[in-house]
């Protein structure tokens, strides 16, 4: 099945979290990082009064999150 869990891209980060979605409520994903293409710089909003500051992180996507870029995990 295609899918971030299954790609080639995706790292997992051994958290599950509860999907938001009230037609999948109580079902588990588990979060990873997508590692597809390299971090872009972007403002990140920081805690009240400690203003903004420049970050580049990895997008984070849920295990059955999907994407044109998929690629097959052969490990």
């Amino acid at each position: 099945m295609k899918g971030c869990r299954s790609c080639t891209h995706w790292q997992n980060q051994n958290v599950d979290v509860d999907r938001i979605d009230p037609a999948t409520a109580n079902q588990k994903v588990q979060l990873g990082i997508c590692r597809r293409y390299a971090p872009r710089p972007g403002m990140v909003s920081g805690p009240k009064g400690a203003g903004d500051s420049e970050s580049s992180p990895w997008p984070q996507v849920a295990s059955d999150d999907w994407c044109g870029e998929w690629e097959p995990d052969f490990n």
